[in-house]
């Protein structure tokens, strides 16, 4: 009715015969997890009024589409989760944060525009969505969580603002159609996973503030013939760049002392590479299975 403020946490919570809802002017707030597993919910029209949705509020629901209303300035956690059938959604200019989960396995969503004023994407926020080939990232952003984008197996390229200063643990992992990739100046890091298995990547250039790169974090890269290594590179993770069958080859850094376990191993044709004299350590089967290798300079500081 036109007096109901609230809709209560789990209100309708797995009525699976639900097709349609029309919730009036009055509501400001829809509690955690009102029309979870609401399996035939296709149509739902939301009040201009509303700030709040609850974590999980939609979670499971058949709707192509939904609008948001310009009132709302967080998408809480897990709200559109495995809405698997959602094609289209506008952000509202006012959302400053997306939360955890907040579209995950959204499989059918083509492309997201954020809007600028979002400085936060959070944990696997658009994991697996299997279809999304464009994504708009607002120069406002300054937080993408781990895994946000992993397993978008269309998404094809996609440029981050200065002010993400680290691309966390697994944000890119299984992005094999991803071929473009501009990363900013503001960077420093580059987690564990974060463009693991991203086939398609051809080339990157790694910015000058970087100073790690993760564990495993190009790991299969089998597609990437080119990286530009930064000056301010100090370390490079373990299995970093294994299985990098296409790079021919490197010129790592003067500031670079450590290659971790593994880093280079698999790369087959990679034919030459000259060491800084920086460098006091390299891993365990670092250059394993480098059939191409023919030549290598060692730095005077190796121990």
């Amino acid at each position: 009715g036109a007096g109901v403020t609230t809709i209560g946490e789990y209100a309708f919570h797995g009525c699976t015969k639900l097709p349609s809802i029309t919730i009036p002017n009055s509501v400001t707030a829809i509690g955690e997890h009102a029309f979870g597993n609401c399996w035939t919910l296709t149509s739902i029209t939301l009040p201009d009024g509303l700030q709040t949705i609850g974590e999980a509020a939609f979670t499971a629901c058949a709707m192509t589409s939904i609008t948001l209303p310009e009132s709302l300035t967080t998408i809480e956690k897990n709200v559109f989760w495995s809405c698997d059938k959602l094609t289209s959604i506008t952000i509202p200019n006012r959302v400053t944060t997306i939360g955890e989960s907040a579209f995950y396995g959204c499989k059918k969503l083509p492309s997201i525009t954020i809007p600028n004023g979002v400085t936060t994407i959070g944990k696997e926020a658009f994991y697996q969505c299997n279809t999304l080939t464009s994504v708009t990232i607002p120069k406002s952003m300054t937080t993408i969580g781990v895994g946000a984008f992993a397993s978008c197996w269309a998404l094809k390229s996609i440029t981050l603002p200065n002010g993400v200063t680290t691309i966390e643990n697994n944000t890119f992992y299984d992005c094999p159609s991803l071929t473009s990739i501009t990363l900013p100046n503001s960077l420093t890091a580059i987690g564990d996973h974060a463009f693991k298995g991203c086939s398609g990547l051809t080339s990157i250039t790694i910015p000058n503030s970087v100073t790690t790169i993760g564990e495993w974090a190009f790991f299969g890269c089998s597609g990437l013939t080119s990286i530009t290594f930064p000056n301010s590179l100090t370390a490079i993770g373990e299995s970093a760049f294994k299985g990098c069958g296409a790079l021919t080859s490197i010129t790592l850094p003067d500031a670079l002392t450590t290659i971790g376990e593994s880093a280079f191993k698999g790369c087959s044709g990679l034919k030459s590479i000259t060491f800084p004299n920086s460098l006091t350590t390299i891993g365990e089967s670092a250059f394993y299975d480098c059939g191409a290798l023919t030549s290598i300079t060692l730095p005077d500081a190796l121990t």
